[in-house]
């Protein structure tokens, strides 16, 4: 197994790798802002921005390169639970070398992704942490939310940008790891962006792969089951109508993808009231106009 590469450095018990990509900023990063990375792991910067089933994520400013005020997002891993996560992990990739790689892919696929600015292993513990930059533009779900007026048009606009831009990540061999309206993200100017956040699950497979077609329809079940404010079925069918179209689905295959994606929603959300679950994003605790990176 080969470590990520890039420059190394440890501080405050913790091992960093500055990436290749960023390098050109690497004094920074190292100078800068690592100190109050520690910081915020430690507890100095405040309550955690959001908790997780798996990770704890910490919204800290720092001075940009250039001195102005910058966001980055702190999000330290928990070490694996339990003999048999134990075992896979061991046998895996480190989580914050494959949020590495799979980000510097789609990147180089012209997919938008936060940047990763550095990873890192605690010494003592084994918790991994990942840091990135702030994703540009507003989360999906404050664009469709209704207190927000967004416009219309533009609200269909970004809903049919998004089937588009799924259809390519699929069509590029990707299956996003949790495509929820919480880890999407767009942009209005210069023209219509999407940006997909949280790749700890993200994976390239070949577009043919045994079971492929079953994966690509759970990403979209993992982003359709939500009751999202503002967004209504017409919506949820303006963004499968365009993920069949940019991908050449004929009018009957796309019938009967969407008549197979509607059941397994069905028997998601069904599941979820089985086990009595709030089909909500687990404990953001800021709002969702500020929940980006």
């Amino acid at each position: 197994m080969t470590r990520a590469p890039g420059e190394r450095f440890e501080l405050g018990g913790w091992r960093f790798v500055i990436p290749a990509s960023a390098q050109v900023t690497s004094s920074y990063l190292r100078d800068e802002v690592a100190g109050n990375i520690v910081a915020a792991l430690e507890g100095k910067r405040g309550a955690p921005f959001r908790r997780s089933r798996h990770a704890t994520t910490w919204r800290v400013q720092v001075a940009g390169p250039a001195g102005e005020p910058a966001h980055i997002f702190v999000k330290q891993l928990d070490v694996a639970r339990g003999l048999v996560a134990r075992a896979k992990a061991k046998l895996r990739a480190k989580r914050s070398e494959h949020v590495l790689r799979i980000s510097e892919a789609l990147r180089a696929d012209d997919f938008g992704v936060p940047n990763v600015l550095l990873i890192g292993e605690s010494r003592d513990t084994g918790c991994q942490v990942i840091v990135m930059s702030q994703a540009p533009g507003w989360m999906l779900t404050r664009w469709m939310n209704p207190s927000h007026q967004t416009d219309v048009a533009l609200r269909r606009a970004i809903l049919r940008k998004l089937g588009a831009e799924i259809a390519r990540l699929h069509r590029s061999g990707y299956l996003h790891g949790d495509l929820t309206p919480y880890n999407i993200f767009a942009t209005e100017s210069p023209q219509i962006a999407i940006t997909f956040i949280d790749h700890e699950g993200t994976e390239k497979t070949t577009p043919v792969s045994i079971n492929g077609a079953r994966n690509r329809l759970r990403n979209m079940v993992q982003l359709g089951h939500f009751d999202i404010p503002g967004v209504s079925r017409t919506d949820r069918l303006r963004v499968f109508a365009s993920y069949a179209a940019a991908n050449g689905l004929s009018k009957r295959a796309a019938r009967q993808s969407l008549l197979r994606l509607t059941k397994m929603i069905a028997r998601r959300r069904k599941r979820d009231r089985a086990i009595k679950r709030v089909t909500t994003q687990p404990a953001i605790i800021a709002g969702e106009g500020v929940a980006r990176g």
